[in-house]
């Protein structure tokens, strides 16, 4: 016997008056109803409904029995509901900010994939330029690299970046390859600003346990990224860049790296922001799935994260409160991190 139907007929039959008008409801013959009912009373081993000319009234025990089962049907619907709901293809549009370079050379490549697994989510992007824009912008998802705050939204780290330092095959041919950090002061280097206003002009390196700090010379710098790597494919200088997001210019020959056995130090992270308002949101929640899936294929052709989640680069000390030149504010007496 299906005790859970029989259950739900017997629950529709208390509800309805009769054995006739439940099987209406429930669109079945009156037979079928009388007979499970029955059965579920031979199972119990009580009588749950008085049967009289004058019609049907509950037993004690079928008070009883009727009050719980009530409930249990009411849960088993309620659970039903959530489960179907969450199993439902998501729909909808969904707006994302992102960083220029991080939607061109990473996101966007790869978006057909997110289109074709989810063909009734519209998707609306916008380019981002700091976390101090994600509520004026009012956006779903914002994508950015550095280093967050975690105090008002719900961040997930997607991708600890390493900074790659390289010119143009042109460039390296007129003014040679730095072999050393200190070198860089000899050539014409390209500034990226930062997210909350930093020009990056003080570039960090290590090897071995040896630290050495360059205050690199310029006379472009931009708030732009991809404006620099047009430069910088065009013979314009060095430039500094997140590696995870030059890999085409490099693999094409546009770009080729220097100091490659020094470590670039102070590379930020990459990483997903949403309100908290919206963790349950099924739209946020598969678009931030898809950015995972995206950057676990670059960390796994890297090799970089271990087991255990991404790796974590400690936010700059400078990072929230030098403005203008980072050099500058070190030679204040400020210290970088």
């Amino acid at each position: 016997m299906d005790k859970l139907r029989a259950m739900q007929y017997f629950n529709r039959v208390v509800e309805s008056g009769t054995f006739t008008a439940a099987a209406r409801s429930l669109d079945i013959s009156t037979p079928a109803v009388t007979q499970l009912v029955g059965a579920l009373e031979r199972s119990l081993g009580v009588a749950l409904l008085h049967r009289t000319n004058r019609g049907l009234s509950l037993t004690p025990d079928g008070e009883r029995y009727y009050e719980t089962s009530r409930w249990l049907a009411a849960e088993v619907k309620d659970l039903e509901s959530r489960l179907g709901a969450r199993e439902a293809k998501p729909r909808g549009t969904l707006t994302v900010g992102m960083r220029h370079a991080v939607a061109r050379y990473c996101v966007m490549p790869r978006i057909t994939r997110f289109l074709e697994r989810f063909p009734d989510i519209e998707i609306v992007t916008k380019p981002l330029g700091s976390m101090q824009d994600f509520a004026a912008e009012n956006l779903d998802v914002a994508v950015l690299i550095g280093w967050p705050d975690e105090r008002e939204l719900v961040v997930r780290p997607l991708a600890q970046t390493r900074h790659i330092v390289c010119a143009s095959p042109e460039y390296l041919k007129r003014h040679g390859w730095p072999r050393e950090p200190e070198d860089l002061q000899n050539h014409h280097c390209l500034v990226f600003r930062g997210a909350v206003a930093t020009l990056l002009d003080r570039w960090m390196f290590e090897k071995g346990g040896e630290q050495r700090t360059v205050d690199v010379k310029t006379r472009l710098l931009s708030d732009d990224r991809t404006w620099l790597d047009e430069a910088a494919c065009a013979g314009a200088g060095v430039i500094r860049l997140v590696d995870l997001t030059v890999g085409r210019l490099l693999s094409s020959g546009l770009l080729v790296p220097v100091l490659t056995d020094w470590e670039a130090l102070e590379a930020p992270t990459i990483f997903a922001v949403y309100r908290r308002s919206e963790r349950h949101s099924k739209l946020v929640r598969v678009f931030v799935d898809f950015l995972v899936e995206v950057f676990a294929e670059f960390e796994g052709e890297r090799m970089l994260v271990p087991a255990g989640g991404v790796p974590r680069v400690p936010r700059p000390e400078w990072d929230s409160r030098a403005r203008g030149r980072h050099s500058t504010y070190a030679a204040r007496g400020r210290k970088p991190a």
